[in-house]
């Protein structure tokens, strides 16, 4: 078992540290915070969305759920619940910097920090087309896409509905999330 660190530590240091520990950290301006383990509920509602979108992706993109990073500026890295990144793959085999679709499934433990400082970083990276904020107590998606003069628009969708992809050029429904959930 590895011992947090007491000061706060460079992005080089926080990846050799990340590689060597059992527990995944998320790293915010030199600080590291431990990510809890998620419900069977949460991990099934991600990985419903993964599987379908690994399903559809195109082989030039690449899907990921909660175990690859995403650097999203300097001093900052997540780990998002789902991932696609459809561009060039990236040097560093540590993390990603260019997705195009990002989800976070809520847990009483992340919402606020989901629905804040995360919403804020994912919708600052230029490659990002579409964030999905994912409610795990009732049938609830928050839809966040870029429109066409790159401006972020905001849909709510309860009970049913479809999501478009757009760099998967597919269509997500709210019964594909919550497959054997409820």
């Amino acid at each position: 078992m590895f011992k947090l660190p007491e000061q706060a530590l460079s992005p080089e240091d926080y990846l050799v540290f990340e590689a060597q520990s059992e527990t995944r950290h998320e790293y915010i301006g030199g600080t590291l915070h431990a990510m809890a383990g998620g419900t069977i509920r949460h991990n099934r509602i991600s990985l419903n969305i993964a599987a379908y979108f690994l399903s559809i992706a195109p082989e030039a993109c690449r899907v990921y759920q909660e175990g690859m990073k995403l650097r999203v500026a300097e001093n900052v890295f997540y780990y998002p619940d789902v991932m696609v990144v459809c561009h060039k793959p990236e040097q560093n085999p540590y993390f990603e910097t260019e997705p195009c679709i990002l989800v976070e499934v809520l847990s009483q433990s992340t919402k606020d920090i989901d629905l804040r400082e995360k919403m804020l970083s994912y919708k600052s990276l230029p490659s990002a087309e579409l964030y999905l904020i994912v409610d795990t107590e009732r049938l609830a998606v928050r839809q966040y896409w870029r429109d066409g003069e790159g401006k972020w628009q905001l849909q709510e969708h309860a009970g049913d509905g479809d999501i478009a992809l757009p760099c998967l050029s597919g269509v997500l429904s709210l019964p594909q999330i919550y497959r054997n959930v409820f």
